[in-house]
C-alpha cells in the first residue's frame, strides 16, 4: 500500500512539473499583455477561489492551534509573496537563461535545509547526483541558445533569481512539520490566501492606473487558466507531495522542469 502510494505521489509530482513547464511560455505571453502585478493578483486570486471550492467539497477544516498561527503566515508570505516577488524581478533583470540556472539550485538547496532543520543525513551521492542534474540543466540551457552570462549589469536578477531559489527551498521545508498536522489542501488554501491578499495590495497601484477597456482578453484569459492550474492545482499536489515522500525527494522533480518547459517551448 505504501509503495502504491508513493509511486502515485511521483505520478502527481511529474503531473506538477508538466504544469509547470507549459505555464512558462503562456505565461510570458500573458505577460506581454498585462501588468506583471496585476497579472499575479488575478492568478492567485482564481487560485485561492479553485482551491476553496475543492476544500468545502472535499475535506473538513482542521481549526488552526495558535502554535501554528506563525508559523502558517510566514510559509504563506515567504512561499506566495516574497518568493513570487523576487522571482519575477529576478526574470525581469536577468537573462533567461541564467534564471533558468539558478533556479535549478532550487533541489540543492532543499536538500541543506533539510539537512539543517529535520536532521537528515546528507551524503555524498546525494550531493554529486545533484550536482550533476545541474550541470545537465546547464548544458541544456546553453544548448537551447539561451544566453548565460554572470556578473555585470544582469548581477541584481541573479542574486534574486538565487534568493527566490533558496526562498522556495524553504518554503518545501517548511511544508514538512505543519502537513503532519493539517491537510495538505488545507495548508495550501491558507498560503495561496495569503498570497491572494498580498499580491493584489501590491498590484493596487497597477490597477488604478491601467486602462481596464484596452486589456487584451487573451491575457485575462491565460491569467485564470494559470492561476488555476500551475498556482491553485500544482501547489496542491506540491505539498501532497512534500507530506508524501518529504522535502529532499520531491524537490529533486524540479529538475525536470527545464528540460520539459524547452521542449513544451519549442512545441509551442
Amino acid at each position: 500500500m505504501t509503495d502504491r502510494k508513493d509511486r502515485q505521489a511521483e505520478l502527481l509530482l511529474i503531473a506538477v512539473m508538466t504544469i509547470w513547464a507549459a505555464n512558462a511560455p503562456f505565461a510570458k505571453l500573458g505577460l506581454s499583455r498585462l501588468d506583471v502585478f496585476i497579472f499575479n493578483s488575478i492568478r492567485y486570486t482564481v487560485a485561492f477561489g479553485v482551491l476553496v471550492l475543492l476544500l468545502r467539497s472535499r475535506t473538513e477544516w482542521i481549526p488552526i492551534a495558535r502554535e501554528d498561527r506563525w508559523p502558517l503566515l510566514r510559509l504563506g508570505i515567504i512561499a506566495s509573496i516574497v518568493y513570487q516577488l523576487m522571482y519575477i524581478f529576478g526574470l525581469r533583470y536577468t537573462t533567461a537563461g541564467n534564471s533558468a540556472v539558478l533556479l535549478s539550485t532550487a533541489p540543492l538547496w532543499t536538500a541543506v535545509i533539510s539537512a539543517r532543520m529535520h536532521r537528515e543525513h546528507l551524503g555524498w551521492r546525494t550531493l554529486a547526483g545533484m550536482a550533476l542534474a545541474l550541470a545537465g540543466i546547464v548544458l541544456i540551457v546553453t544548448g537551447s541558445g539561451k544566453k548565460i552570462e554572470f556578473g555585470g549589469e544582469a548581477v541584481v536578477g541573479d542574486l534574486l533569481s538565487l534568493g527566490a531559489a533558496f526562498l522556495w527551498a524553504m518554503n518545501t521545508n517548511l511544508q514538512k512539520p505543519l502537513l503532519a498536522k493539517y491537510p495538505a489542501l488545507q495548508l495550501t488554501v491558507v498560503s495561496i490566501g495569503l498570497g491572494a491578499l498580498g499580491l493584489t495590495l501590491v498590484a493596487v497601484p497597477a490597477g488604478l492606473q491601467q486602462d481596464w477597456g484596452a486589456v487584451d482578453p487573451s491575457g485575462l484569459g491565460i491569467a485564470v487558466v494559470s492561476g488555476a492550474f500551475s498556482i491553485g492545482i500544482a501547489n496542491l499536489l506540491w505539498s501532497y507531495g512534500v507530506k508524501r515522500l518529504g522535502p529532499r525527494r520531491t524537490a529533486s522533480y524540479n529538475n525536470l522542469v527545464p528540460v520539459l518547459t524547452f521542449a513544451i517551448s519549442y512545441a509551442v
